[in-house]
């Protein structure tokens, strides 16, 4: 298991999920971190700014659409969706649009 970030001491920073990647190897069973958790973690690594666009793809605007309502060119948005997606490591805009929902974005 991977963890995000480079300070993985479990002092500084996520305890928990340190705890989560070595428990399995000390043989302890921890209860899995509720989905409403881990959506509200993942979306704490958005910008401001790439909140609202994700905000406003949920909503089915297209690029050009955002471009104009956040006064940006659409290659930015095009951007923000790209960072967005990676940062939630997810494929398409209907899943970060789904994503959003579920963590109350909309």
């Amino acid at each position: 298991m991977t963890l995000p970030g480079d300070a993985h001491l479990p002092w500084h920073g996520d305890g928990d999920a340190v705890l989560r990647a070595v428990a399995p190897f000390l043989g302890i069973k921890v209860p899995p971190v509720p989905v409403s958790e881990q959506v509200t973690g993942m979306l704490d690594e958005l910008s401001a700014r790439e909140k609202e666009v994700l905000g406003l793809v949920a909503q089915g605007l297209s690029d050009s659409q955002i471009a104009e309502r956040l006064v940006i060119s659409p290659h930015t948005v095009h951007r923000h969706v790209a960072n967005i997606l990676a940062k939630l490591r997810l494929p398409t805009r209907a899943a970060a649009a789904a994503r959003a929902a579920g963590a109350g974005l909309l």
